[in-house]
This record gives C-alpha cells, sequence and structure tokens, in this order.
C-alpha cells in the first residue's frame, strides 16, 4: 500500500523547515520506505504501519504548533510490494526518454 502523508502545521512556534526536519526524523527512524517531494512524502508498507507512522508524525509536528493539518490519501493495491520503486521505474521505462523531474538553480547558489 501506498500513502501519500502531507502535514502542514498553523501558528507554528519554531521554523518551518526545522518543524518538518523533525518530521523526516521521525519517518527515517521508521521502518517504512519512503520518498519525499515538494508537496508531501510517499511512504510504502501495511496500513497499520503507515497509520502508526501517520500518528507519530502528527505527534512530532503538535510539539512545535498549535495546530496540524494532516491529509493522508491510501493506494491500495493488492499484490503489488516495493510499488514506491516500481511505480517510479515503470515511469521512466515509458517516459520516451523525458526526465521525471527538472532542476531549476535556486538565485544564489
Amino acid at each position: 500500500m501506498l500513502a501519500e502523508l502531507r502535514i502542514t502545521p498553523v501558528d507554528a512556534r519554531t521554523d518551518f523547515a526545522g518543524l518538518l526536519a523533525g518530521v523526516l526524523r521521525v519517518m527515517h527512524d521508521s521502518t517504512l520506505p519512503y520518498h519525499v517531494n515538494p508537496m508531501g512524502t510517499v511512504v510504502e508498507g501495511d496500513i497499520a504501519t503507515i497509520l502508526q507512522l501517520v500518528r507519530r508524525c502528527h505527534e512530532e509536528a503538535r510539539k512545535h504548533a498549535d495546530r496540524v493539518l494532516v491529509e493522508v490519501a491510501l493506494d491500495d493495491r493488492e499484490g503489488r510490494p516495493n510499488e514506491l520503486a516500481h511505480s517510479l521505474e515503470h515511469l521512466r521505462e515509458v517516459s520516451l526518454g523525458v526526465p521525471l523531474e527538472r532542476r531549476v538553480g535556486v538565485a544564489g547558489s
């Protein structure tokens, strides 16, 4: 099962990036494969483990914000282990050589 997780702190009492770095540490400490993107994070695992991770990420964010919005989208597809890696690899194969991302230079770098 894949899950996309978005955590949005509201009224954060600390730096936004620092708060999200703490949430990322929680994800890294879990056993689930994950992929961070600019709009959220995709994780893969069974539903119980995913929901436990969502709870831990929420708790970490709440340490630093008075209000936290949590969005979770689940893609439950039977019999597809390693879907996180396979779905991106399959898209690379069929993309006719078009890269899956274009990085833009950051001002001042």
